[in-house]
């Protein structure tokens, strides 16, 4: 799975997906295809499968979380796109951003329960750990931003020391 845009699609949304255990995107359901007949289905439906599953969110609400957390990310790196980027470098900017999605869809779901026996030690949680990955992948695509600049220049050929001007 290369993936080279950042628009949202099945590919991104696998990615984000890999990250959360057990997730599942729930789809629409299609028209009744039961099985007329009568004998026994060797496959599990998909509706046998969401039962089992950790989370079952809708591919709306991901890509709403993607899309949000994109612009997090253009906002983070001082950005406005990535079309200065190489394709390996797009890969890696796109990963980093489904792993920030992730975080972000976890830590929605996941609330944290503080142990008042346990009140000053903080364990950081699943998406915390996410979060954290994400802003270190993240870390290498900043834009820096020069606010302010002074030359230094020497007021004589003779000076030994320049002054700020």
């Amino acid at each position: 799975m290369i993936i080279n845009d950042v628009t949202y699609s099945s590919d991104i949304e696998n990615t984000i997906l890999s990250n959360l255990d057990g997730w599942v995107i729930e789809h629409p359901k299609p028209a009744d295809n039961s099985n007329k007949s009568g004998g026994i289905s060797p496959f599990m439906t998909s509706d046998e499968m969401k039962v089992k599953a950790n989370k079952v969110i809708t591919s709306d609400e991901c890509q709403m979380v993607y899309d949000e957390t994109l612009d997090m990310a253009f906002m983070h790196t001082n950005r406005l796109n990535i079309n200065d980027l190489n394709p390996v470098e797009t890969r890696a900017f796109i990963r980093a951003v489904c792993k920030w999605t992730a975080s972000n869809l976890w830590n929605k779901y996941n609330i944290r329960v503080n142990n008042e026996d346990m009140e000053d030690t903080y364990v950081q949680s699943y998406g915390g750990l996410l979060y954290s990955s994400a802003m270190k992948s993240l870390q290498p695509f900043i834009n820096q931003r020069i606010t302010g600049l002074s030359a230094i220049r020497k007021e004589n050929e003779d000076d030994d020391y320049p002054t700020w001007g």
